[in-house]
C-alpha cells in the first residue's frame, strides 16, 4: 500500500490547478530526507518552484478562483513556507479563511503561521511551533512565556513539555 502524503480533502469545487500544485509540492517535501535539505541544489529548486507557485496562486486569488475551505488551506501552505513577514501574514489570513469556511486543520496552521510571522517581525512566537539551529544544536525559537497548554491544545499544538522533548529528540537524532 502506498504511503499517503499531505492533505486529501477535496471537494468537487476544489481548484484543480491548486490541487496539482499542492500535491506536487507535498510529494517533494514528504519524500525529502535530511540529506536533501542539506543539498543547496534541492533547496534552491524547491524554493524556485514555490516562488512560482505563489505567483500563480496570487493570480488565482485576484481572479476569485480560490473558493473552498480546502483551496484556502492549500494556498496557505505555499505562503507559510514563504520568505518573510508578508508571505507569513498572507498564509495566516488564508488559513483563517479556510478555518472559518469549515476546515478544522487550518486552526493548527494559523498557530504555525502566526509564530512564523511574529518571529519575522522580531517578536516572540506565541504557540511555540518554531525551532532553529544555533551552534549546531536545535532550540525552541524565542517565545512568549505564560501561554497555557490548554490554549495550545485548542490550536492542535503539542504541550510545551512535548515541544521540549521534540527538540531533545531532534538533537539526539542529529536531525
Amino acid at each position: 500500500m502506498a504511503k499517503r502524503l499531505g492533505y486529501y480533502r477535496k471537494s468537487v469545487k476544489s481548484n484543480k490547478r491548486l490541487v496539482e500544485l499542492f500535491e506536487n509540492n507535498q510529494e517533494q517535501r514528504y519524500s525529502s530526507t535530511n540529506k536533501d535539505w542539506a543539498d543547496k541544489k534541492f533547496t534552491r529548486r524547491l524554493c524556485k518552484e514555490e516562488i512560482q507557485a505563489r505567483k500563480e496562486i496570487l493570480a488565482m486569488l485576484r481572479k476569485g478562483q480560490i473558493k473552498t475551505s480546502d483551496d484556502f488551506y492549500r494556498a496557505g501552505h505555499f505562503f507559510h513556507h514563504g520568505l518573510g513577514f508578508r508571505s507569513y501574514a498572507l498564509g495566516l489570513a488564508l488559513f483563517a479563511v479556510s478555518y472559518h469556511l469549515g476546515e478544522p486543520w487550518s486552526k493548527n496552521y494559523c498557530a504555525v503561521a502566526l509564530d512564523r510571522f511574529l518571529l519575522s517581525v522580531k517578536q516572540p512566537q506565541y504557540f511555540v511551533t518554531q525551532f532553529e539551529k544555533r551552534k549546531g544544536e536545535w532550540i525552541i525559537s524565542r517565545y512568549k512565556k505564560g501561554v497555557s497548554d490548554k490554549e495550545r491544545a485548542e490550536y492542535h499544538v503539542e504541550s510545551f513539555e512535548k515541544r521540549k522533548k521534540r527538540v531533545r529528540k531532534m538533537n539526539k537524532d542529529n536531525y
